[in-house]
């Protein structure tokens, strides 16, 4: 039953003020050596959906265009060399099954990588295979390890004169984007780690189903070790096109696999921006932390932004243990507002003495039936926010064979508003009709609740994801970025986004922490977001390039740079990030 409509992302979770930015974007800033604090970015305003950028970000945008490691990554990036090696990065990477809460391999991999193929020392590497991230007051999630995968380009700061950290955590500027997918929702066995990348010509008709999907013989190949092979196959799904049409015309494919966009494109260029860091020698200010994620699909809960920033959702509150000044998220497009939502799966569970009486499936169904009577804030009084809900799904266990009773039933509900107050509105008349369906049923047969011959009911999963409300307000992460993306010339967008996504930005903002998002791969076509023909067409690589230009640029102006010709850009932020919660 759906109340209103889903969101186009993954679920969502709680809120805060937007009068939060204001103190998250605020402070002096401070300079590199720790001696006389120069003039530093301020927060501006959105004027007509256009952010007033500072002269001092505009100033430091040039610098980075003219600096001469920055042109020499850029010289490197639209090599054919580069090229086929973000391509084979992609497919390499994208076919290790990593389903939501079970990213363990895909972190493996990637964790090897750093050391082995990019060039990072142990040290460098900042997580670990056990899920444990040293320095965070979360680690576990849900009952569950946190599988992120990052790692550090150190910064100037901490070296020099009064530096200032918090508890010992020095200033960081965090880029990410997330390793998990939604499909396989369960971790496959060790000898089908692997997905398969099908291959349709474009110009047939999408699969429809997954026996459609397995019919496709054409694939991409793999040798022992995991490198793709160069055979015809790969010859035809790595050409580019500039255009859908042109990809119909001229032989393009359609390649499957789950998270082909959603979202190993855009991570895999965040390994690339690291390796590039590493290579070409780059000194920030402030650290810089490039980390794949986990958890951001469907029940994975944010855990791998909640470890990072030290979020506890019993309380609402982040520590940011790690003091990050500023986040950028790679799965987006410039959204500076996070829609929140509460989430429960309810299990109402049959008699524990059988006989005929009460019935988990009617206990579910009488819930269901009061859900669908509820009001939202927007529907009860006009100007409220709007807050909408869904029971997303609805099953049941078979019966034990010889027996027609049903075991149990869960039921999975979501609340979702871009501010708290409506949200527990919302929330405040959903919860009690789990325990009223229970009883309703119970009553039918005269039973107790809680007497062995009661339905009786479990919550099973809670889930949360923080919101936030900009208002008006362009932080400092949102001038960087929308600055580089004018040097650059690449995705030049016309206005702010004025309307409310969810992503993993969703915890750094609630958390106070200004951030801004934005994609880095580029394809011509794509389709099947979050199903299992998730699939996509390459397009221009150079168009790739710029966006991973745009990001290096956005991060170094935040974090400070030591450019090539021994001056320095300030860090755009003070030294101390913001927080909702003191770290125990």
């Amino acid at each position: 039953m759906m109340k209103t409509h889903f969101y186009s992302r993954s679920p969502l979770f709680y809120a805060m003020s937007a009068a939060l930015l204001l103190t998250a974007c605020g402070g002096s800033g401070s300079s590199d050596d720790g001696g006389e604090t120069p003039a530093t970015p301020k927060p501006t305003t959105i004027v007509d959906g256009v952010p007033a950028i500072d002269p001092l970000i505009a100033s430091a945008s040039q610098k980075l265009m003219a600096d001469k490691k920055i042109q020499d990554i850029m010289a490197e990036l639209n090599t054919a060399a580069s090229e086929k090696q973000r391509y084979n990065q992609h497919m390499e990477l994208v076919r290790i099954a990593s389903p939501s809460r079970y990213e363990n391999r895909m972190a493996q991999e990637v964790h090897r990588r750093f050391v082995n193929d990019w060039g990072f020392a142990a040290n460098e590497v900042k997580t670990r295979a056990d899920g444990n991230l040293p320095g965070s007051d979360v680690q576990i999630v849900d009952g569950l390890p946190v599988y992120n995968a990052c790692v550090e380009i150190k910064g100037s700061y901490s070296g020099s004169p009064g530096a200032k950290s918090y508890k010992g955590q020095y200033p960081k500027v965090l880029i990410e984007s997330h390793i998990d997918v939604v499909n396989p929702e369960v971790l496959p066995p060790e000898d089908k780690k692997y997905q398969p990348i099908k291959l349709q010509p474009i110009t047939d008709p999408v699969v429809t189903t997954p026996a459609q999907l397995a019919a496709i013989k054409t694939e991409l190949a793999f040798d022992a070790n995991g490198r793709i092979i160069e055979d015809d196959n790969y010859a035809r799904s790595s050409k580019w096109f500039a255009t859908q049409d042109e990809a119909k015309a001229g032989g393009g494919v359609r390649m499957y696999v789950p998270g082909y966009s959603d979202a190993m494109g855009n991570t895999t260029n965040v390994f690339t921006m690291a390796r590039m860091f590493k290579k070409y020698g780059i000194k920030p200010v402030y650290d810089v932390w490039l980390c794949g994620t986990a958890g951001e699909e469907g029940k994975g809960n944010l855990a791998g932004m909640k470890q990072l920033y030290g979020f506890e959702q019993d309380l609402g509150t982040g520590s940011n243990p790690l003091n990050f000044v500023a986040n950028f998220g790679s799965e987006g497009g410039g959204t500076v507002n996070f829609t929140g939502s509460y989430r429960f799966e309810m299990k109402f569970k049959a008699p524990a003495t059988p006989g005929a009486g009460p019935s988990a499936v009617e206990a579910m169904a009488s819930t269901i039936a009061k859900i669908a009577d509820l009001k939202t804030p927007s529907e009860e009084r006009s100007g409220a926010l709007k807050t909408t809900y869904t029971v997303g799904q609805a099953s049941c266990e078979a019966p034990a064979a010889g027996s027609d009773v049903v075991p149990s039933c869960s039921l999975l509900v979501d609340m979702r508003s871009e501010r708290t107050d409506t949200l527990n509105e919302m929330r405040a008349k959903i919860e009690p009709t789990f325990k009223a369906g229970m009883t309703a049923e119970n009553t039918r047969y005269s039973k107790a609740d809680g007497s062995p011959e009661a339905v009786s009911i479990e919550q099973v999963w809670y889930g949360l994801r923080p919101a936030f409300v900009n208002g008006n307000t362009a932080n400092i992460a949102l001038q960087v970025g929308w600055q580089a993306a004018q040097s650059v010339g690449v995705d030049n967008t016309g206005k702010v986004p004025s309307g409310s996504t969810s992503l993993n930005d969703n915890v750094p903002a609630n958390t106070g922490v200004p951030t801004y998002n934005w994609s880095l791969a580029s394809d011509v076509a794509g389709g099947g977001g979050h199903a299992f023909w998730e699939w996509g067409t390459r397009g221009d690589p150079k168009r790739e390039a710029k966006r991973i230009q745009r990001a290096m640029m956005a991060v170094l102006m935040a974090s400070g740079y030591n450019l090539s010709d021994g001056t320095v850009i300030t860090p755009a932020l003070d030294p101390i990030g913001v927080r909702t919660r003191e770290v125990k």
